[in-house]
């Protein structure tokens, strides 16, 4: 008797290894598939991106403004920033412009340096999307990611300086964060 119940445990984990070895795999084909398509959904978005280098270089800098008046939690100047944002993108359409347009229009249409936070994220993708699409920058961009940033979630951002300096935290959290990326 013993010894069937032996076997039977045996048998039983073999079946769940199995399960998760295939659950594994599946999760890791799915999420190569999601990773294609997104890669195929931004080149699509990049194609059709109309802005010169010198636009380029205006919206970045905007954005950095913004950026800037977030570290400070001045919701004031994080939306006269992205005030600046809107007029240098001008009427260049695309999705990705689109994306931009509607997070700098929801930072700019608040003072609440905490929601505009939580468009400065998405924002903070999509520049980064543009930036490497265009390749106008002139100087060193760095990527930074803080890991505690949206709960916990972790959240990302562009800066002209290498020094850490956290927008989502402003100075109850200054330095959190590190840097993930140089862009040339």
């Amino acid at each position: 008797m013993n010894t069937l119940k032996f076997n039977v445990g045996i048998i039983l984990g073999i079946v769940l290894l199995a399960a998760c070895g295939n659950s594994q795999k599946q999760t890791t084909e799915n999420d190569h598939s999601d990773h294609q398509a997104m890669d195929h959904a931004g080149h699509d978005a990049h194609q059709s991106v109309k802005l010169t280098k010198e636009q380029t270089q205006l919206v970045l800098a905007s954005y950095l403004e913004v950026k800037d008046a977030l570290v400070q939690t001045d919701g004031e100047a994080a939306s006269t920033a992205a005030k600046g944002l809107l007029d240098n993108l001008g009427d260049g359409k695309s999705e990705l412009l689109d994306k931009i347009r509607f997070d700098a229009e929801h930072i700019n249409e608040t003072k609440d340096a905490s929601h505009q936070r939580d468009h400065f994220n998405t924002l903070s993708d999509n520049i980064y999307e543009l930036i490497k699409a265009s390749a106008a920058n002139e100087n060193t961009i760095y990527r930074q990611y803080c890991p505690m940033a949206l709960d916990n979630k972790g959240a990302y951002w562009l800066s002209a300086e290498e020094q850490i300096r956290n927008p989502y935290f402003g100075d109850r959290m200054l330095t959190c964060g590190s840097v993930k990326e140089k862009l040339n």
